[in-house]
C-alpha cells in the first residue's frame, strides 16, 4: 500500500505539470490521456527484463516493434498499450521479454489516477498520441517539471554529461534510441527519468528535446554548488 501511495504522489507531480501546460496551451484533449499513461509506466518498476547474454540480441528484436521514434517515455506508452492489446497476458509478457508485475502494477497505478481524475471532474479525453504536436507537448510538459535531469552527449558518440552531476553515463541497452534499427544517431540532448551510477552506469528512460532551460527562473533553481552548469544552460536555445 505504501508504495502504491508514493507511486500515486509521483504521478500527480508529473499530472499536475501536464494539467498546466494544457491549461496555457489549451491543448485538454491531445495530452491528458497519453500522460495517465505515462506517469504510471514511468513510477512503476522498469518494465523491460534484463536478458542473459546468450539472449540479448533476442530480447532486442522483441522489443524493436513497441519503440517509438519520439524516444524513451513514447516507447513506454507504446508497451502498454501493446500489454493491453494483449489482455494483460503473462506469456507474451514473457516472449516479449517484458515484466509482468512491473506492467500489472502500472496498470493498478493508471486505474487509481483515472478514478481521482473522475471524482474531481478533470477532463479525461479520447487519446490523441502519436502526432508530432501531440508528442513535443508531452515533452515539454516533462521538461517543465523534471528539467534537472537533462544530459548532453558531450563527443556525438552517447557519452553523456548530466546537468546535476559530474558524471558521464550512457544511454540504456533498451532504450529506443539503442534498439531501433537502423539504429539513430544519439540525440545532442535528452530528458531521462533515472540514474543508475552504482549498478551500469546508465541513464534510463531517456527523450530527445524539446528544451526551454534558459529561462532566469529555471537558471536560479540550480544548485549554487554547481554554477559551472549555468554556462551549459546558456548554450540552450528554446525552440522556434
Amino acid at each position: 500500500f505504501s508504495i502504491l501511495c508514493f507511486n500515486l504522489r509521483f504521478c500527480f507531480k508529473l499530472l499536475f505539470n501536464v494539467w498546466f501546460l494544457c491549461f496555457w496551451t489549451r491543448e485538454e484533449s491531445s495530452c491528458w490521456f497519453p500522460a495517465v499513461t505515462l506517469s504510471p509506466s514511468v513510477s512503476a518498476p522498469s518494465c523491460f527484463l534484463a536478458p542473459e547474454p546468450s539472449r540479448e540480441e533476442a530480447a532486442v528484436s522483441a522489443w524493436r516493434p513497441l519503440m517509438h521514434p519520439e524516444g524513451d517515455h513514447m516507447s513506454l506508452i507504446n508497451v502498454y498499450n501493446a500489454f493491453l492489446q494483449h489482455n494483460e497476458d503473462e506469456a507474451w509478457c514473457a516472449a516479449s521479454f517484458l515484466s509482468h508485475a512491473a506492467l500489472r502494477l502500472a496498470a493498478v497505478i493508471r486505474a487509481e489516477l483515472l478514478e481521482v481524475m473522475q471524482r474531481i471532474e478533470l477532463p479525461v479525453s479520447p487519446p490523441a498520441f502519436g502526432c508530432q504536436d501531440n508528442c513535443t507537448n508531452i515533452k515539454r510538459a516533462l521538461i517543465s517539471g523534471f528539467f534537472l535531469k537533462v544530459a548532453h552527449d558531450v563527443d556525438g558518440s552517447g557519452n553523456y554529461l548530466l546537468l546535476t552531476h559530474r558524471h558521464v553515463a550512457h544511454l540504456h541497452p533498451a532504450s529506443s534510441y539503442r534498439c531501433r534499427q537502423p539504429r539513430p544517431s544519439p540525440p545532442s540532448w535528452v530528458l531521462y527519468h533515472e540514474f543508475t551510477i552504482s549498478r551500469d552506469n546508465c541513464i534510463r528512460i531517456a527523450s530527445e528535446g524539446p528544451f526551454q532551460l534558459n529561462s532566469p527562473s529555471r537558471r536560479s533553481r540550480i544548485p549554487t554548488s554547481e554554477d559551472k552548469w549555468k554556462a551549459v544552460i546558456e548554450t540552450l536555445t528554446p525552440p522556434c
